[in-house]
C-alpha cells in the first residue's frame, strides 16, 4: 500500500459519485488496470475500469444514471458496461479468483468476492496490477506485486512465469505496451513468450481472440514497432502476416486492415481477411477492395467510400477517372446496335480498362470511340 493518487478531474467527477453509492452499501469499490496506470503516468485514459468487493449493478446503475447511458453485461464473467454520449466508458466487475484449465483457454472463475490483491494477481503485468480505493475516499494505491516499482524503471514484467501459457494473448498486449511506453522486457519476459509458442499454446487461440488482438494493434498511434516486435518473437504469422508493414498506415482500424491486406497482394490478400471471423460488411468492404484494387478495369458501379479510398491510398497514380464506373454500359452498345454475346461484352472490357488506364476522361471521349470500333453499325 502507497499514498493517495491524484485522480484526474474529468474522472474524478463521474467516479465520486459511484464512491458514494459503494459506500452507502458497505462495498469496497476500487479503479484497477489501465487508468491506474495511465494516471500515474500522467496519459488520457476515458476508460474507467472499476470493482466492486459485492454486485456491480449498483455501481453500475449510478454511472448509467451519471452518464446518462444504459447497463449492458459484457463478456462472460458478469461485467457491466456503460458507454455514453461522452467520452467515458465505465466497466463495473466483480472481485473474483481465476483459473486456467488448460493453455490458452478461457479462464474459470473459482470464486467472487475475493479481496483486492487476489483479484489483482489474475491481471497480465505488474503495471497493470495497481488498484484505487475509491469507496472510503483515500485513493490509497494497492500495489502487491510491484507495479510501481516496474512504472518507475520502465519495465513489463508479467506476474509469473505461466502468464503466456495460460494466456497467450498477453504476447500480443506485451507488443503493444512496449511499443506504445517504450518499455523495456523484464528478463525472461520474450522467452517466456516464445517457449508458449513453441510449446503450440498460442496456436490454440481461436481465430476471434486473435481477430481482437490484430484489431487491438491496429487502434494503436502507430502500430508498426509492436508488429516488428511480434515478428522478432514469431508471433506475426498467428495474424497471418509475413512482414511488418512498412509504410505509415492510414488512421483507422478498418482502414489498416485493408491497407494490410492490399500490401499482401490479391490472392495472399484474399487469405488474410479471410483467416479472421470479420463481420459480414467489412468482409465485403475488404473483399471489394482487394478487387478494385487488382483489377485492370473501370468498375461498373460507384465503388463504396472505403473501397475507393483505400484503392486510391495503395494506388496514388489512378487517373482521376480509374474509379469512376465505366462510361459506356449495354444500353449504350445497344442504342449503337449490338446484341449482347461475346463481343459485346468484350467491347465493355475493352472501353473499361481504357478509362481504368485513363484513356477516357469523359463519357463524350467514350462514346467517340465506340463510332470507330469495328463492330460498330
Amino acid at each position: 500500500m502507497t499514498g493517495p493518487l491524484a485522480v484526474p478531474a474529468a474522472a474524478a467527477k463521474i467516479l465520486r459519485p459511484l464512491a458514494e453509492e459503494a459506500r452507502a452499501r458497505g462495498t469496497p469499490l476500487y479503479a484497477v488496470g489501465g487508468p491506474v496506470r495511465d494516471w500515474l503516468m500522467r496519459r488520457p485514459n476515458f476508460d474507467l475500469d472499476l470493482t466492486v468487493d459485492g454486485p456491480p449493478d449498483p455501481v453500475a446503475d449510478a454511472a448509467a444514471r451519471l452518464l446518462g447511458g444504459t447497463v449492458t453485461a459484457f463478456g462472460r464473467f458478469g461485467t457491466r458496461r456503460v458507454v455514453s454520449k461522452g467520452a467515458f466508458r465505465v466497466d463495473v466487475a466483480t472481485t473474483r479468483a481465476e483459473s486456467y484449465p488448460e493453455p490458452a483457454c478461457l479462464p474459470v472463475v473459482e470464486r467472487t468476492g475475493v479481496a483486492i490483491a487476489v483479484d489483482l494477481h489474475r491481471r497480465d503485468f505488474t503495471i497493470n496490477a495497481l488498484a484505487v480505493r475509491l469507496d472510503d475516499g483515500s485513493n490509497a494505491v494497492t500495489d502487491p506485486y510491484g507495479g510501481l516499482r516496474d512504472l518507475k524503471a520502465r519495465v513489463l514484467r508479467v506476474l509469473h512465469r505461466a502468464s503466456f501459457r495460460d494466456d497467450p494473448t498477453r504476447v500480443f498486449r506485451a507488443a503493444r505496451f512496449l511499443a506504445r511506453f517504450k518499455f523495456y522486457p523484464a528478463p525472461d519476459l520474450v522467452d517466456d513468450a516464445k517457449a508458449a509458442l513453441a510449446a503450440g499454446h498460442a496456436a490454440k487461440l481461436s481465430p476471434h481472440r486473435r481477430l481482437h488482438e490484430l484489431e487491438s494493434i491496429l487502434a494503436e498511434k502507430d502500430p508498426r514497432p509492436a508488429f516488428v516486435l511480434l515478428k522478432a518473437w514469431g508471433y506475426l504469422a498467428l495474424l497471418h502476416l509475413d512482414a511488418p508493414p512498412h509504410k505509415v498506415l492510414p488512421a483507422g482500424v478498418e482502414p489498416r486492415l485493408a491497407a494490410l491486406a492490399l500490401s499482401l497482394g490479391a490472392e495472399k490478400g484474399r487469405a488474410f481477411v479471410d483467416s479472421f471471423p470479420h463481420a459480414h460488411h467489412r468482409r465485403t468492404i475488404l473483399h471489394e477492395t482487394l478487387a478494385l484494387a487488382f483489377s485492370d478495369k473501370a468498375p461498373r458501379t460507384v465503388p463504396e467510400p472505403p473501397v475507393a479510398e483505400a484503392v486510391r491510398r495503395f494506388l496514388p497514380k489512378l487517373p482521376p477517372v480509374a474509379l469512376r464506373p465505366c462510361w459506356l454500359t449495354g444500353a449504350d452498345l445497344i442504342a449503337a446496335g449490338l446484341k449482347p454475346g461475346p463481343a459485346f461484352h468484350a467491347l465493355l472490357d475493352d472501353a473499361a480498362r481504357l478509362q481504368r488506364a485513363g484513356r477516357f476522361k469523359t463519357r463524350a471521349a467514350a462514346r467517340a470511340w465506340l463510332k470507330i470500333q469495328p463492330t460498330s453499325p
